[in-house]
């Protein structure tokens, strides 16, 4: 399968990003074909302050990592590497568990293509990457969140994997087959050219979703031999162009969950792909399940006040009536509805997660736990509450950046919201709003005197006539409002 041509802006080749920024480390994520290694130097104030050197292969894709590492940490300073004659700027995170303030954006789904006759175009709400890097710049973004679907492998039949690969009954691709056609995809979406600007100008940290692999994977009642295979490749692409830019140690094998802090904020994002199964109700797996608890019970990360947890597909918004009715069907809607958390087969796996949030923000005064979500193509925000004894958890839902809305989807996401506590005995579900618009979020925390952040998120709602973003939701948080 060659995609070279398919992609407006053809494929990535040569590249250099920002990942992962600790108080004294900065991650870079590099490609660069037929080169056997790449060096690169990490400079403060003009002055050389580190090295860092990878080997590349095609192995891999010609990808990898560069590890910067400081003698002594500098929270708060401004530093630019040089990889290759590309330079990158940034700055270190904060100390942790010192009280930080902190803008960062996020947000899922990243489809920026339309079909006009056999050509592959961008369509209007491209131009959203580039007008979401200008409102971080202003507001002193530091890190760019993708929360999800970077990489569309199963939609739009020309840049289709599967389109390109006969089912079972007739020819089965090989492993390298498949695993080439997902390095393609892969190339093809990250060279989006505002996508791409966006992760040049901002550190950026990723997870995976379905698209990533293929629409609802994990929640489908039938997995074929080619379907297996197909996330086998896709686990290994996502790996090398995304996964191994985020904090460490990376095991090469999903789950991809991984743990981030800057200054007392955390941030634990879950794999919900990598081993979910519908038919015997796993999303997280016992690997997963056991370091995030492990992850919230360490005393070394208790000066931890605020708590992200990112699952890509939201906890609250299909509810759980609409599961209940329609999580029988055969076909996509049914795939799509057994994809909820609110589906009979995750409802256990719902209420765990839900109570150790709860639990952890309860053991320790201005805490707060926050879920951040993508995928379901709207941008929202709800309070979940349990139905007896204090708490509140806040969910906020940035989606999609440029995949388009359909009209069936729109009406949905109307229907899937409503009556969010019918047959809830456990918690309540409070929406706040719902905004249909390609949208990207931005999150503002600012430290409080009395502990804890005021958390602030603004939907930036991407508008087509003016071409530029606006603020069409916002809502605040803090410890005080439980």
């Amino acid at each position: 399968m060659q995609l070279e041509q398919r992609f407006p802006d053809g494929l990535l080749d040569h590249a250099v990003e920002i990942g992962a920024v600790t108080e004294r480390s900065v991650r870079a994520w590099v490609r660069k074909p037929h080169a056997g290694h790449v060096e690169g130097t990490l400079s403060i104030d003009g002055e050389r302050a580190a090295e860092a050197s990878t080997a590349l292969s095609e192995d891999s894709d010609w990808t990898g990592t560069l590890q910067f590492d400081l003698d002594m940490p500098a929270p708060g300073t401004e530093f630019q590497i040089n990889v290759d004659g590309f330079v990158r700027r940034a700055v270190f995170a904060p100390t942790p568990g010192e009280p930080a303030r902190l803008t960062f954006g996020f947000g899922s789904c990243n489809r920026p293509f339309q079909l006009e006759g056999d050509e592959i175009v961008y369509h209007q709400a491209a131009g959203i990457y580039d007008a979401l890097q200008n409102d971080l710049v202003r507001a002193d973004g530091r890190f760019v969140l993708l929360a999800g679907d970077q990489i569309y492998s199963d939609e739009i039949d020309p840049i289709s994997v599967r389109s390109d690969h006969l089912d079972d009954e007739g020819w089965l691709p090989t492993p390298e087959e498949t695993l080439d056609a997902y390095r393609q995809i892969s190339r093809g979406y990250l060279h989006v050219s505002g996508f791409q600007r966006l992760r040049n100008g901002l550190p950026t940290l990723t997870i995976w979703d379905d698209h990533d692999i293929f629409d609802n994977w994990g929640s489908r009642r039938e997995v074929s031999t080619l379907d297996r295979r197909m996330f086998d490749a896709a686990s290994r692409a996502y790996y090398e162009y995304q996964h191994i830019r985020n904090p460490g140690p990376h095991a090469g094998q999903p789950p991809y969950h991984y743990a981030y802090q800057y200054g007392d904020i955390g941030f634990f994002v879950l794999d919900v792909r990598g081993q979910r199964d519908w038919r015997s109700g796993k999303i997280l797996g016992d690997r997963q399940w056991k370091d995030l608890t492990d992850y919230l019970g360490n005393q070394s990360n208790e000066r931890i006040t605020t708590l992200f947890i990112v699952s890509s597909v939201p906890v609250a918004h299909v509810a759980r009536w609409m599961a209940r009715a329609f999580e029988h069907l055969p076909g996509v809607f049914g795939d799509s509805v057994r994809d909820r958390w609110s589906a009979a087969a995750y409802r256990d796996q719902r209420k765990r997660l839900l109570q150790l949030l709860f639990d952890w923000q309860a053991a320790a005064p201005g805490r707060q736990a926050i879920v951040l979500s993508g995928d379901v193509h709207v941008a929202g925000a709800y309070t979940i509450r349990p139905r007896s004894g204090p708490g509140r958890i806040e969910q906020f839902t940035s989606s999609a950046f440029t995949t388009p809305l359909s009209s069936f989807e729109r009406y949905l996401n109307v229907i899937a919201a409503r009556g969010s506590n019918l047959f809830e005995s456990r918690w309540t579900f409070q929406r706040h709003f719902i905004d249909y618009s390609n949208n990207a979020g931005l999150v503002r925390l600012t430290p409080l005197e009395s502990g804890g952040h005021h958390v602030e998120l603004l939907i930036r709602g991407w508008n087509r006539r003016e071409r530029r973003l606006r603020t069409v939701a916002r809502l605040a948080s803090t410890p005080g409002d439980r």
